[in-house]
């Protein structure tokens, strides 16, 4: 069985729980989306009747869901967020994602995160039970977060759905929520920031090369090296193969373009850079966030740096919610 093929067949509880929203609802003519559903389209009981028909969803899979997704938790997230799962236009190509906002909002814009998942493909998708976690948080907060899978999240039609480059041509699909959000009534085009996780660092940090438009960053267990983290990890270079077009040819090209360790003077002067890594990491080299930060202290950017002590590659995310929350309230254009 190779990778991808165990990548499609992991984490079957996990996929049970994405997405279970009916039929997707036309965006008005006005909208930047194609469509936008309601993620709390289904009443707690129909999602849960909906889990418990899925695959590899036995008995004692449902108690763990159950647990984890009580109906009190459902139906207070129902009652203060506007949530929407969203498929939009990059490229000619449908990229999913999500949308979500906090209900009876004061007056006045939202400031935006633009959040950036790790993974590759279908693999590390945001799921709609990791909105509880990271992004119901944020709209808890007082933003407005765009959120995107991807292209080629769905593998099974890449003429469609397009096919995952590994920081290529899907960084588009970041830069396209970007300028979705000065489209959106309630968001505030002057209040841009970038959240990401793993790869989506990698994603953040492409997105925002040479751009104006973001106000500050933060970075977690960042992809800012790929060639020391392929030394650190070298089961990463059948991914790379995989996913990086003509890779077997150019490999030191693409590395380096991916690498914002190697172009970081290119990264906007005016937007601080907030960087979080475990000091454990067993996925990313937790020296990147060290090395990213001394490239910035020598570039004279604003910066800071928090290790999580004995932390892995999965960082408490209330902790680093809380801690961006933070960063990005400090930094928002008065």
């Amino acid at each position: 069985m190779n990778m991808r093929t165990l990548r499609r067949a992991c984490c079957v509880l996990l996929f049970a729980l994405t997405t279970h929203a009916t039929a997707a609802t036309p965006a008005p003519a006005s909208s930047p989306f194609l469509d936008a559903t309601p993620c709390f389209s289904l009443g707690y009981d129909d999602w849960m009747a909906k889990l418990a028909g899925k695959s590899g969803v036995d008995g004692a899979k449902m108690a763990m869901i159950q647990a984890k997704f009580p109906r009190s938790k459902y139906e207070d997230a129902q009652q203060r967020f506007d949530c929407n799962a969203i498929r939009y236009e990059s490229d000619g190509l449908t990229i999913l994602g999500w949308m979500a906002a906090p209900k009876r909002a004061p007056g006045g814009k939202l400031p935006v995160v633009i959040f950036n998942r790790g993974g590759n493909g279908s693999f590390g998708a945001l799921k709609f039970a990791d909105l509880f976690t990271h992004v119901f948080p944020l709209a808890d907060q007082g933003f407005l977060v765009l959120a995107s899978q991807y292209r080629g999240v769905t593998e099974t039609e890449p003429a469609k759905f397009g096919v995952d480059e590994f920081g290529g041509a899907d960084v588009n699909d970041v830069r396209k929520l970007i300028a979705v959000a000065g489209q959106i009534p309630n968001a505030d085009p002057d209040n841009i920031f970038l959240l990401g996780f793993s790869r989506g660092v990698m994603q953040g940090y492409l997105a925002a090369r040479n751009s104006n438009q973001i106000r500050a960053m933060a970075m977690v267990n960042g992809v800012v090296d790929l060639q020391a983290d392929l030394e650190f990890r070298p089961e990463m270079e059948q991914v790379y193969r995989e996913r990086m077009p003509d890779y077997g040819d150019k490999k030191a090209q693409l590395l380096r373009e991916r690498s914002a360790l190697a172009w970081a003077e290119e990264l906007p002067k005016a937007a601080p850079i907030l960087l979080m890594h475990g000091s454990d990491d067993e996925r990313v080299a937790p020296g990147n966030g060290l090395k990213m930060k001394q490239r910035l202290d020598a570039l004279q950017r604003p910066n800071r740096l928090i290790m999580f002590e004995g932390a892995d590659h999965f960082l408490d995310p209330a902790k680093v919610i809380a801690e961006a929350v933070a960063w990005f309230r400090a930094n928002l254009s008065r």
